[in-house]
């Protein structure tokens, strides 16, 4: 059916409208469509709340580093950032003693349990604390975005080598 005209002070001309079971046809589809995303969000959502590896210990350069042995064997010093107060050690003695040679040739790969990662250079680092309550890095100098909870691997991030 054709329609032309005034529907009040409306001019309706459907002539190219389809009919309603193709307009309930294309709201089926996009409703399909709307739900596969939101889906595949939320199943990627959840995947980064997985723990990608244990909390109970640093891998630094391939060693491991336990924090009962961070808390241990390691000064603990009071120290504020970001407005907030924390209890941690000095993270630039803790990668020295992993081994690494030559400190500040290197950036350097913070690795969370939930996947989260940031890169910093060896200047960052030697001012950074590993906060031992909240098992975290924290950088004083930088913005919280590079702070890194439930710190499990430290990396290094050798371009030239």
């Amino acid at each position: 059916m054709h329609t032309r005209g005034y529907v009040g002070n409306i001019y309706v001309n459907n002539d190219n409208v389809g009919t309603m079971t193709d307009i309930k046809r294309l709201n089926l589809v996009l409703g399909i469509v709307a739900a596969v995303i939101l889906i595949s969000s939320c199943a990627a959502f959840a995947y980064t709340l997985i723990p990608q590896g244990d909390a109970s210990k640093v891998i630094v350069n391939g060693m491991d580093f336990s924090w009962d042995d961070i808390s241990e064997d390691y000064e603990s010093v009071s120290f504020e950032a970001g407005d907030l107060e924390f209890e941690g050690v000095a993270l630039d003695q803790i990668i020295i003693d992993s081994g690494i040679q030559d400190c500040a040739d290197y950036e350097y790969k913070f690795v969370g349990a939930d996947g989260y990662e940031k890169d910093v250079g060896w200047e960052d680092v030697e001012t950074a604390y590993l906060a031992l309550e909240d098992k975290m890095v924290v950088f004083p100098g930088l913005t919280k975005s590079f702070w890194v909870r439930d710190l499990i691997t430290i990396d290094i991030v050798c371009e030239n080598c």
